[in-house]
């Protein structure tokens, strides 16, 4: 009974992220919540993520995803000059909703992106969608779209900003999940790192006032962390007070979000929690680096040589427990007869791994391809190798029936 009970035990700390050895995971006191290593998608915390519940200002990560797309795609320049609508203005002179507040005047797109990240302007968000698609209720249409392209099939937006319906003036409630906001803040750190510029700022000024970040984590806040690299909070009335972060040390980066602590204090109290047991618990292991020459490991058959060096397309690297037992990579060869081109596929390497990753992710692998190019070998000398591979079993054939015979006399 007592094996079926730790058997049981076992299975549940797989299902929900949690390591079956190292140091115990701690209690995290949010109603949702996920850890994720940034580079391999590999969760290594988690409880309720998949339960959609309001986001708040977290909303913003899409909006300004979808902002320095356009960048990106030159449809807006960070200089461009933009003007607050009526709407935008109404938001700004809002008692308990307003954080900056703008003004009827023209301000620039950096300086709203940088608004409502630091400062979590919910009018400078307002300002951007309707920049960037001439209306939110038309922006918001653009966010839900990204959010299925980009796999957060747990996502739905009402609103550019995060705010409460009631606020917002616009029908129905943002609802992510905590999975989905990690997918978020992954994707936006890696098609858009320079976004980290942004978030690690503990201030900004904008009309000549100074503008407090909101994330408390950052260096020299009440709450600093180091390697605290930023991302956003979200706080309604709703939501209660929410944190996604992103955060650096030991070359492995950590993404967390808690949704729904009970106070601002808590939510990084909460993250904090989260972080010590990640950065105690896991370490990153480069198998491979890019570009790397492994020498030796592709059989080859009917070639000159006998086994080939591959190389890699990409790094091989993999979040473990410290001090688990290393594993061996394992290769799986597509390619295995000549002749073999110069830089051909020709197969796959991974290191197992029984974790859960998030939706998108897998088991990390990398392709590999011949580091040199090997001809089919001449017939002559084919018709040797098969005539020696078919002598050796021809010679083990006779030294097992012989072994069978000398054990059958020694019975009698």
């Amino acid at each position: 009974m007592k094996r079926i009970i730790l058997l049981c035990l076992s299975v549940l700390l797989v299902v929900v992220g949690f390591p079956t050895a190292g140091q115990a995971a701690p209690s995290i006191q949010a109603e949702s919540y996920i850890m994720a290593d940034a580079v391999t998608g590999k969760i290594l915390l988690q409880s309720e993520a998949d339960v959609s519940l309001p986001p708040a200002s977290m909303t913003k990560l899409m909006t300004l995803y979808l902002v320095r797309r356009q960048i990106e795609l030159k449809k807006l320049t960070w200089d461009q000059k933009i003007t607050p609508s009526a709407k935008a203005l109404k938001l700004a002179k809002t008692s308990g909703i307003a954080r900056v507040p703008v003004k009827a005047k023209t301000y620039t797109v950096r300086e709203m992106y940088n608004a409502a990240f630091i400062k979590s302007a919910n009018d400078a968000a307002v300002m951007l969608a309707e920049t960037v698609a001439g209306s939110e209720a038309t922006f918001v249409e653009k966010m839900n779209e990204t959010a299925k392209q980009f796999g957060m099939n747990d996502t739905e937006y009402a609103n550019a900003s995060g705010l409460d319906a009631v606020d917002a003036t616009l029908p129905g409630t943002n609802l992510m999940t905590a999975t989905d906001i990690a997918l978020l803040v992954i994707r936006y750190i890696k098609d858009y790192p320079d976004v980290l510029d942004v978030t690690n700022k503990t201030q900004m000024k904008l009309d000549g006032e100074v503008l407090n970040n909101s994330n408390k984590m950052l260096t020299k806040e009440k709450f600093a962390y180091a390697g605290m690299r930023g991302m956003k909070t979200g706080t309604t009335d709703l939501a209660g007070y929410c944190f996604a972060s992103v955060t650096t040390r030991d070359n492995m980066t950590l993404v967390t979000v808690v949704m729904r602590t009970n106070s601002d204090q808590a939510r990084f109290q909460e993250t904090k929690k989260l972080l010590d047991y990640g950065f105690a618990t896991f370490e990153p292991l480069t198998y491979y680096g890019k570009g790397e020459r492994i020498k030796d490991v592709l059989p080859i058959k009917g070639a000159t040589v006998r086994k080939l060096d591959v190389v890699t397309d990409g790094s091989l690297y993999v979040t473990v427990l410290k001090q688990a037992k290393t594993r061996e990579p394992r290769f799986d060869f597509s390619k295995t007869t000549a002749p073999v081109t110069k830089q051909e596929v020709v197969g796959t390497v991974q290191v197992a791994d029984d974790g859960i990753y998030l939706p998108g992710f897998e088991t990390p692998r990398v392709n590999l391809y011949s580091a040199t190019a090997v001809p089919l070998a001449s017939v002559p000398t084919r018709l040797i190798r098969a005539w020696t591979a078919w002598s050796k079993q021809i010679e083990q054939a006779i030294q097992q029936s012989t072994l069978v015979n000398f054990q059958g006399d020694g019975v009698k």
